[in-house]
């Protein structure tokens, strides 16, 4: 089930990096059975991650954590070991549910957001969308990164 749920990621992923076809025709799913975009994903759990200065660029589409390989690629782009090691040690600790594990900087400003919502996308991937701050700092001295490192549920 984990696998079936990583490779329909990664190749929704690719699909939609492409642009090439339907998400639909690209995973093997049809209209009917894809999940309505917007829609939460059932059962998902997430944790949060944050370290000022780390750099990363936000993205809302995940990427898949399932290897040490896919977890050092995602954890390149963040200066030094701090929040590399962060996100290790959410991957492992989420690994433990048995469900796929995906990620992405959700945020990179002044303010770390609350939480996150793991949602299908358009594309049938999915998506990190960070919870607005209730009171954002209007400036700060440094950007704090923030990742979200989410176990994501399969489909039977």
């Amino acid at each position: 089930m984990r696998r079936l749920l990583g490779a329909l990621l990664a190749t929704a992923t690719i699909a939609a990096t492409a642009a090439c076809g339907s998400a639909g025709s690209a995973t093997g799913t049809t209209a009917g059975d894809a999940p309505e975009p917007g829609t939460t994903v059932p059962g998902a759990r997430s944790v949060l991650v944050s370290q000022t200065a780390a750099g990363g660029r936000p993205s809302v589409a995940a990427t898949l954590l399932e290897t040490s390989a896919q977890v050092a690629a995602f954890s390149r782009q963040f200066r030094g070991p701090g929040l590399r090691l962060q996100v290790q040690e959410a991957v492992d600790k989420l690994s433990k549910t048995g469900h796929v594990i995906v990620g992405s900087v959700v945020a990179v400003g002044c303010d770390r957001p609350p939480g996150v919502d793991v949602v299908y996308g358009e594309d049938t991937t999915i998506r990190l969308l960070p919870h607005e701050v209730a009171s954002p700092l209007q400036e700060c001295l440094a950007p704090v990164t923030t990742v979200a490192v989410a176990a994501v549920p399969g489909s039977d």
